[in-house]
């Protein structure tokens, strides 16, 4: 349904929170990253030009130096287009809050700034590969933005009423400037 339906957007946001089967086990997480990788990679190849977004913890409880690189190398492994990264902090009432192990706050503002570098790269990558694609996109209130149906926020090339559709050509991917076709 999500591949073939004009009623849905091609975007998802799909948490990991991590990529140690380890660790996501501790957070109580139904699936493996094995199983979130297949996920992501049967999404990329029925929805061409979809946007995956993620989020990730770093520190959580017992995260090792080796689980902290492991989840840097998956996610960059990862065909995502954008990338949320959470240092973990305690919740009062959570069975986390009272694990032991606890990751040291300089080395989770370390790991968090790495996987944020890999997240950046990783939406500028996918706005690059968007030179040249249509989009639908809904106009935003100054009437000069609009997102689109895959999550980006392009600048038109002229004014347009907000809440109205416009079709556009992204002309810069880097800067989501794009060219107004049309607009309803």
């Amino acid at each position: 349904l999500f591949a073939t339906s004009p009623r849905l957007a091609p975007h998802l946001h799909l948490p990991l929170q991590h990529a140690s089967d380890r660790l996501l086990r501790a957070m109580g997480r139904p699936y493996t990253a094995a199983a979130y990788r297949a996920l992501v990679q049967a999404v990329r190849e029925q929805v061409p030009n979809v946007s995956v977004g993620t989020d990730v913890i770093v520190g959580f409880p017992g995260e090792t130096d080796d689980d902290a690189h492991a989840l840097a190398d998956f996610v960059d492994g990862l065909p995502v287009s954008y990338l949320h990264v959470f240092p973990y902090s305690d919740r009062p009432g959570t069975v986390a809050a009272s694990l032991t192990s606890k990751v040291e706050g300089r080395l989770v503002r370390e790991r968090a700034r790495r996987l944020r570098d890999i997240g950046t790269a990783k939406a500028a990558a996918f706005r690059g590969i968007q030179k040249g694609l249509r989009h639908q996109a809904l106009v935003l209130e100054d009437g000069w933005t609009g997102v689109t149906g895959n999550y980006l926020k392009v600048r038109f090339d002229r004014q347009l009423e907000r809440n109205q559709w416009a079709e556009v050509e992204v002309v810069d991917g880097a800067s989501l400037d794009a060219r107004v076709l049309g607009a309803w």
